[in-house]
C-alpha cells in the first residue's frame, strides 16, 4: 500500500471516530408524551422522499437550476468518496470506472464552480456567508478535480488520495458533516412531524377528510 493510501486510510478511521462521537453526543431524541395524530414511519418515509422533491420546499422550486446543480453537485461528491474508496483496492479496478468517474464528477464539478460563483456574484449570498462555505465549495471542487485528473491519467491517484484524505477529515469538523448527520436529523424531524400528523399528505388528508 502506497504512503498516500495509508494517509487515506488512516483520514477514514479518524474521521469515522469522529462522526461517531458527534452522533453519541446528540444522544437519544426527547420521547414524546403526546397522543399521536400519524403515523412515525410514514413521516420518515416522506422526509427521505417526497420532502427532497423541489416542490416541497419553495427555495428549491423558486431556485430550480442551483436545485438541479446541487443535485449533481452532490451525486459527483457520492461518486468521489467511492473512488476514493476503490482507490484503496488496486487490485481491483471496474472496466468502466474511469469513463464513469468523468460522466459523473464534471457535470458536478461545472455545477460546484457555478454554485461558488453565485455565491461570490450574489450580494445577498454574500451577505449570510461565511470563509467556511467558500472554503468547503472550493476544497470540494478540488477533491473532484483530482478525481477526473485521475481517471484520465492515472498518475495523478496519489494527490486524489491526498486532497480526498483533507476533505475527509475536514468534514466532521466544519459544514461538511452534514453529509452522514443528514440521516439522523431527517429521521428525527419525520418521526416527529409524522406522529404529530403535520406532513402534508396527512394534514391534506385530514382536512379534506373534516
Amino acid at each position: 500500500m502506497t504512503p498516500t493510501a495509508i494517509l487515506l486510510l488512516a483520514a477514514m478511521g479518524v474521521s469515522l471516530v469522529a462522526f461517531v462521537v458527534l452522533r453519541a453526543r446528540i444522544g437519544a431524541l426527547t420521547p414524546t408524551v403526546a397522543p399521536a395524530r400519524g403515523s412515525a414511519a410514514a413521516g420518515i418515509l416522506y422526509a427521505f422522499t417526497v420532502a427532497f422533491a423541489p416542490w416541497a420546499k419553495e427555495s428549491a422550486s423558486r431556485h430550480l437550476p442551483s436545485y438541479f446543480a446541487g443535485i449533481a453537485y452532490h451525486l459527483a461528491v457520492f461518486t468521489a468518496l467511492a473512488r476514493l474508496v476503490l482507490s484503496l483496492f488496486a487490485a481491483w479496478q471496474p472496466p468502466l470506472a474511469n469513463g464513469v468517474t468523468v460522466i459523473l464528477l464534471a457535470p458536478g464539478l461545472a455545477s460546484g464552480v457555478a454554485l461558488l460563483v453565485k455565491r461570490c456574484l450574489d450580494p445577498r449570498l454574500r451577505a449570510i456567508s461565511v470563509p467556511e462555505d467558500f472554503f468547503a465549495n472550493a476544497l470540494v471542487d478540488a477533491v473532484l478535480v483530482a478525481g477526473i485528473a485521475t481517471a484520465v491519467r492515472p498518475g495523478a491517484l496519489p494527490l486524489f488520495q491526498v486532497l480526498g484524505a483533507v476533505l475527509i477529515l475536514y468534514a466532521p469538523l466544519g459544514k461538511l458533516r452534514h453529509m452522514p448527520l443528514l440521516l439522523t436529523s431527517r429521521r428525527a424531524l419525520g418521526a416527529a412531524f409524522g406522529r404529530r400528523g403535520v406532513r402534508p399528505a396527512a394534514r391534506h388528508a385530514e382536512v379534506h377528510h373534516g
